[in-house]
């Protein structure tokens, strides 16, 4: 039995995989370390992932999760499982790579995740080879939902957002500018609190406003992620993550801007990763 995991900051996808066939599909917590405590993910082990398997029987446990790119990451995680799977061989990668393997499989292309925060890599079939470091939603995230909620927001709290978008965001999203900022300010989570606001901008990207909001973020990914390398309209790219999948019409529009192939947009990996580790 193998058991693999797709795990973001706030919640973690589970497979179990016997003789090539999915057997359960399960959700934890989300287990970012930057974010997350051993004694938590001890716990969450203890109540919900263990009555989820059969402990003794797992073989290989992959684990693909946010947060894990450096090694001593990695064996942060690996630390919290292996005391409850004695007889498997733990593996802990980044969600890059994770978004890669879904997407691209054994073939080289440019990978990318565009959910609530983006990032990007070339991949060669087997490792991530070049990477633009995303640094997050407070200096970069370009593309993605922590992206365009900033826009739609500043937009809205400046008042040049089109007046008939404005009446519509404020139906959905009441209070007045001290309320918006106490909680981006104040209150835990503010990227996935700027991102709530691009669903606004996806819900409507007919409106040529939001179309607007949502090409610009794109376009940015595009320059700066992307194009840092020159030789990038030589590979297609693959997609993995909710505003990707959301707006795949309109990144697929910016992508021919820049001579670029899409290959592969799906919202969530698990089910890819499981096809690649059994295939």
């Amino acid at each position: 039995m193998i058991l693999i995991a797709d795990g973001g900051s706030t919640k973690t996808d589970w497979a179990l995989v016997d003789d090539k066939q999915v057997k359960s599909l399960f959700s934890s917590r989300g287990m970012n370390p930057y974010n997350v405590s051993e004694t938590t993910m001890r716990m969450e082990i203890e109540s919900v992932i263990l009555p989820n398997v059969y402990a003794d029987c797992i073989e290989h446990i992959y684990i693909y999760a946010s947060g894990c790119s450096a090694k001593v990451k990695q064996d942060e995680v690996i630390g919290w499982f292996s005391p409850y799977f004695k007889n498997a061989k733990i593996e802990v990668e980044g969600d890059l790579l994770g978004a890669a393997r879904a997407t691209c499989g054994r073939e080289p292309a440019i990978a990318a995740i565009l959910g609530t925060g983006s990032n990007s890599c070339l991949y060669d079939g087997v490792n991530i080879v070049e990477n633009v470091p995303s640094l997050g939603y407070v200096l970069c995230d370009e593309g993605a939902g922590t992206n365009i909620g900033k826009l739609i927001l500043r937009d809205y709290l400046r008042g040049t957002m089109p007046e008939d978008m404005a009446t519509k965001f404020a139906q959905i999203h009441t209070g007045d500018e001290s309320d918006f900022l106490n909680k981006l300010y104040k209150e835990e989570s503010p990227n996935f609190y700027l991102a709530s606001f691009a669903r606004f901008a996806i819900e409507n990207k007919s409106n040529v406003y939001c179309k607007g909001v949502i090409m610009k973020a794109f376009e940015s990914f595009f320059e700066e992620q992307i194009c840092a390398d020159s030789s990038y309209n030589k590979y297609k790219i693959n997609i993995v993550g909710s505003i990707g999948f959301m707006a795949e019409d309109l990144f697929r529009e910016v992508a021919k801007k820049y001579n670029m192939e899409v290959g592969k947009v799906v919202k969530a990996p698990l089910m890819a990763l499981v096809e690649y580790h059994i295939s």
